[in-house]
């Protein structure tokens, strides 16, 4: 096979999964509200955007997941059409075959130990964290019982220390110090947690498709949720301060928080569909050539 009919047959198996994206987002979809708006798009249409990204590489992923979202919004629009979503839509494609492409020769088993051992290490620092700023007494109300000039002067531990150095001359070191806070305790919490789902994801797609180990379940979910993350945080940016007025009024946290459990549970559900399909084009040798 030719490198210019390779490239002809890519794109169109990437336009046909382009089609069938569309016909999926076009009637088999729909909006779930957000903070009184519709933020939340539900549907299996990005199973099939998604699968050039991790076939074909990082830019058939772009141009499949930019061309999914204006062609989608042209054929079912939804409020007014935004250019950076579009151009986010085409980033997470990009990011999503830039990683899977420098993930999937490495070792399940390599990958799952690296993020066990993540996973641990940010629990423990989480929880050290947690333990210390409690025997502290630091709270996000600890400016109002201490003074922040008194704090400097206290016996702390050497988290509580670093968290009061960086607040108490602050213009707000009480909102700073609630913000630090968060960092240093639900972040690795919350990252340590997501660690592990990935690995109850991981098993939970071995344990149904059992001849997933090929296509490297593990590296797309650690591709898909990636860059979903990277993408999902940059919207909620971007939705926040061009469009919805009332989210400005919220903490950015309660904004990002349930659209990224949204993000990690529909990405785990969709890799579990695209590991099934991936093993099909890994089962056709015509269709492996393309993805060689």
């Amino acid at each position: 096979m030719t490198k210019a009919s390779s490239s002809l047959r890519r794109m169109a198996v990437s336009a046909l999964f382009l089609s069938i994206a569309l016909v999926l987002k076009t009637f088999f979809s729909f909006q779930i509200p957000l903070f009184g708006q519709n933020g939340m798009s539900v549907g299996i249409s990005g199973v099939f955007s998604m699968m050039p990204s991790l076939l074909f590489g990082p830019f058939y992923g772009a141009a499949v997941s930019g061309l999914s979202d204006l062609l989608g919004y042209l054929i079912k629009p939804t409020g007014a059409f935004m250019p950076l979503l579009t151009l986010t839509a085409a980033l997470s494609g990009f990011l999503r075959g830039l990683s899977y492409r420098g993930l999937r020769r490495r070792s399940d088993r390599g990958l799952r130990w690296a993020v066990i051992l993540l996973s641990v290490l940010l629990l423990a620092a989480g929880l050290a964290s947690l333990i210390m700023l409690r025997m502290d007494g630091i709270d996000a109300g600890y400016y109002q019982q201490v003074d922040p000039q008194q704090a400097k002067e206290a016996a702390l531990s050497p988290i509580g220390r670093m968290l009061v150095t960086r607040t108490a001359d602050t213009k707000d070191p009480g909102g700073n110090l609630a913000t630090y806070l968060i960092s240093v305790t639900a972040g690795p919490l919350g990252c340590a947690a997501l660690g592990f789902l990935l690995l109850l994801a991981d098993w939970l797609a071995r344990r149904l498709l059992p001849n997933s180990g090929r296509a490297g379940v593990l590296a797309m979910l650690l591709a898909v949720v990636g860059s979903g993350l990277v993408v999902t945080t940059i919207n909620t940016v971007i939705l926040r301060e061009t469009v919805y007025a009332s989210w400005k009024l919220l903490p950015f946290g309660v904004l990002w928080i349930p659209r990224v459990i949204e993000e990690i549970l529909a990405s785990a559900v969709k890799v579990c569909f695209m590991a099934a399909l991936m093993e099909v084009f890994a089962n056709r040798p015509a269709l492996r050539q393309l993805t060689q």
